[in-house]
């Protein structure tokens, strides 16, 4: 049996240490750019060779993540780290970027390419499409359930890759805009600055009341995956890789998550089964939690997925407040838990903020203590102010970040080696070295064996020298010695052929992928623009709903695109009836179920011949149909070798990323051989959740079923009063979009200068009246450009204005473009 690989984290080198000495099978690293996690220490280039080099002799792989889009004026600078990484011997890399995918497989095509969690691979059909694409290992999305893990296994011999342990993000990844939208920080780009962590109130947007449903304020931060105790489930089904999340944190977690599950697998391959102890289920959450969940993947619910409470570390309860003195700045304890000098408390309760320290002294009967005990009364120093009855929690543990340390300061990673020494008079020694690869390795002296003289060298002697392995990660298990009697061999003889002979096998193990050199387009994508003349130019409109519908039909648009595959059959009678072209436009998420009812309804489909898509899985299911695909926003389309990509793929029109700025856009439509569409209004999605908030207020009140949203609207409200609207869809998933209606009717002219060939109105919650008044004003505002005249009509100018004293309305990222 082909045993899982354990992966694990590291921002650090220290923490490649820890995770190479604590028993990882891979560890997963970013350099300093273009990786999903840019404020992690990261690995500069000398870093890396060393990483490399360190992790290869003993057997450890090394996958780099690349796994953020990158723009057109960034691809050469880009595939020249690519080259590097290639060179240096890196096992796989990681990506998001389906530009990226295209131009690694042309330019280096033997270099093994993972697909990140970014890609929000969700569904065997998207499995298919990578596989088809050159992808050897797919990292599934973190809301798949363990049965849709078991179908993909099952029906697929692609590598898959799982999350088991570590920080859960709210929405899809790769889907995520909140952090862009709200400060420009894309997550998409390694720069999340978390807006998920923050505080939020539910509210009536109807009635402004907020609703009180949730034992915290913060309603979008998950609790932290934690799956230790149902780790054999995950094994049984075959999966090849169990990844721990955490590059931003530190080695000492690295070394006590990656010790736990090391010892956890060991015991499923020897015993059949795992069983956890307390110490280990302890150290887990001591080391960093949030509360722990077991996750989407086990069928958690969202009370039990989501930590309302508090968005950063729990610790570990050890305590109550009994007294505090106010004069000596000292809190007195009643202690549930042990406590040492050096831990970091924390102590909380509801109506105060919380308040931590080191604790530097520990007082108890008026002496210094270095402990105490479960039980005992002592007292901390602490300034600031705290009551009676509050918590007291141990948030940092000194004795176990000192045995985590301990873990990794020798060399833990043995290596079994065998030894053979060939010694004969008049001629040099020689010496021969196998290791557990077959790696073979043969040195010989520089000095001809002498007889000796006064006491002969023995066999023992040898084999003793050749075991002062030093801080190797090597160990001699087998030794045979052939040498004649009576023969002297200096002992520095000896020592130098060792190291020699260990140095040789270390460069042999460094290079384990045999990469032969390529010639590398660092230029992947031309200079020259493909589109000179100017294209026909469309206004589409995106409904959701019949009343939405049966308002765009009664204006100019030129595309519909309809959301609502419950009443599709419906929508597309009444458009037809209008002449207009309706659009169906299929769900950001679409498990392995949901697309088998898609493809129930196949006959409306290549009945319409034409078709938005927005998952991967959905182009591999649609793509050989004979119609018309639009690919939407969620495919992240960054750079033209992406639309080349999607040419490729037969898809006929592409929606540009939201996160290009206009010159981004310009140049990228410039070089694409396909159409390109582009959103010009409306309230962008920023998220897209498993999690449903408003069926909160199902679960408080018992009640079955749900269709709480289908009644009223609601939103979420920010630290600073901004309302983002929350819209569910069909199968119950919540998109939260942004605050402000994206609106850049003002800049039309030169969105139409861009060769842009549709351009889309994005409706969400909008009423009959305002679909009706934001269509023609865009009508209107596009006729007069295209005639040649100039400045906005009256009906532009005074949604401008409405939006502009509402402070309603952004330009997104038309500007100013991502970090």
């Amino acid at each position: 049996m082909k045993k899982v690989e354990l992966l694990a984290p590291v921002g650090s080198f220290e923490a490649l240490v820890a995770a190479v000495q604590n028993g990882a099978d891979a560890v997963y690293l970013g350099g300093k750019k273009f990786g999903a996690r840019q404020y992690a220490n990261n690995f500069d280039e000398d870093t890396l060779i060393e990483a490399v080099e360190y992790c290869h002799i003993r057997g450890v792989k090394v996958y780099v993540t690349i796994n953020t889009l990158v723009s057109n004026d960034e691809f050469e600078e880009f595939m020249k780290y690519v080259g590097f990484l290639y060179d240096i011997d890196v096992d796989a890399v990681i990506i998001q970027d389906l530009g990226v995918l295209k131009a690694i497989k042309r330019n280096f095509p033997d270099f093994e390419i993972h697909a990140s969690t970014q890609m929000t691979i969700h569904n065997l059909e998207g499995i298919k499409l990578l596989k088809d694409l050159g992808v050897k290992r797919t990292v599934l999305a973190r809301e798949m359930k363990l049965r849709d893990i078991e179908y993909i296994k099952e029906n697929s011999d692609m590598e898959i890759e799982v999350f088991i342990h570590g920080a859960l993000c709210i929405c899809y990844s790769g889907q995520c805009l909140m952090s862009s939208l709200i400060g420009g920080r894309s997550g998409n780009r390694g720069r999340c600055a978390q807006p998920c962590r923050l505080p939020y109130k539910l509210l009536d947007i109807e009635t402004k009341k907020e609703i009180q449903a949730f034992n915290g304020d913060y309603i979008l931060s998950p609790r932290d995956l934690n799956t230790i105790e149902d780790l054999d489930r995950l094994l049984k089904l075959g999966i090849e890789s169990l990844k721990i999340e955490g590059r931003m944190k530190r080695p000492e977690y690295v070394a006590t998550v990656v010790k736990a599950y090391r010892n956890a697998i060991d015991m499923y391959y020897r015993d059949g089964r795992i069983k956890i102890d307390h110490e280990t289920k302890k150290d887990l959450l001591q080391i960093f939690n949030r509360k722990f969940t077991k996750g989407h993947i086990f069928n958690e619910t969202n009370s039990q997925i989501m930590g309302y409470e508090k968005p950063g570390n729990r610790g570990v309860e050890i305590g109550h407040v009994i007294a505090f003195d106010k004069e000596k700045q000292r809190v007195k304890i009643k202690l549930s838990g042990e406590i040492n000098i050096g831990d970091g408390i924390e102590i909380r309760n509801s109506k105060t903020k919380d308040n931590g320290t080191k604790v530097r002294k520990i007082f108890k009967d008026n002496k210094i203590k270095e402990s105490a005990l479960k039980g005992e009364i002592v007292e901390i120093e602490l300034r600031g102010q705290v009551h009676k009855g509050d918590r007291v929690f141990k948030t940092s543990d000194s004795k176990l970040l000192e045995k985590a340390a301990e873990s990794y300061r020798r060399e833990n990673k043995i290596i079994p080696i065998s030894a053979a020494v060939k010694g004969r008079l008049g001629e040099v020694l020689e010496l021969y070295i196998c290791d557990d690869n077959d790696n073979y390795v043969s040195v010989k002296g520089k000095q001809k064996i002498e007889k000796a003289i006064n006491r002969p060298l023995s066999k023992e002697r040898i084999i003793k020298q050749l075991k002062k392995l030093g801080n190797t990660p090597y160990s001699i298990e087998k030794a045979e010695i052939d040498i004649d009697e009576n023969i002297s061999i200096p002992i520095g003889e000896i020592n130098s052929i060792r190291r020699e002979a260990i140095d040789n096998l270390n460069d042999m193990r460094k290079r384990i992928n045999n990469r032969r050199k390529t010639n590398i387009d660092i230029k992947v994508i031309d200079g020259t623009n493909i589109k000179d003349k100017k294209t026909s130019i469309s206004l589409a409109g995106y409904v959701n709903n019949l009343e939405q519908l049966k308002a765009i039909l009664t204006t100019k648009i030129d595309i519909i695109y309809y959301s609502n595959m419950l009443d599709i059959h419906r929508a597309y009678d009444m458009s037809h009836k209008n002449n207009k072209l309706l659009i169906p436009a299929l769900s950001r998420i679409t498990n392995n179920a949901e697309l088998d009812v898609l493809y129930n309804k196949k006959e409306i489909i290549n009945r319409n011949k034409h078709i938005l898509l927005s998952n991967h899985g959905q182009l591999n299911m649609f793509k050989d149909y004979d119609i018309d695909i639009h690919a939407d926003f969620s495919f992240n389309i960054f750079n033209s070798l992406a639309a080349q990509q999607m040419s490729d793929l037969n898809v006929s029109t592409i929606t540009l990323s939201p996160e290009l700025n206009f010159q981004q856009l310009k140049d990228l439509i410039s070089k694409a051989e396909i159409d390109c569409e582009m959103i010009v209004y409306g309230h962008l999605p920023m998220m897209i959740t498993e999690y449903c908030l408003i069926n909160i207020l199902a679960e408080k009140n018992d009640k079955k079923g749900c269709g709480i949203c289908k009644n009223k609207k609601y939103g979420l409200k920010d630290r600073y009063g901004l309302v983002f609207p929350l819209q569910t869809d069909t199968n119950c998933r919540t998109q939260i979009l942004n605050s402000k209606k994206l609106f850049l009717i003002e800049y039309m002219k030169e969105i139409i200068n861009s060769n842009v060939g549709i351009m889309r109105l994005q409706f969400t919650n909008e009423d009959k009246n305002e679909i009706i008044s934001i269509v023609k004003a865009y009508n209107e505002t596009l006729a007069r450009i295209l005639k040649g005249q100039r400045g906005l009509t009256s009906e532009a100018k005074e949604l401008i204005d409405s939006y502009k004293n509402k402070d309603d309305y952004t330009k997104g990222h038309f500007s100013r473009g991502v970090i």
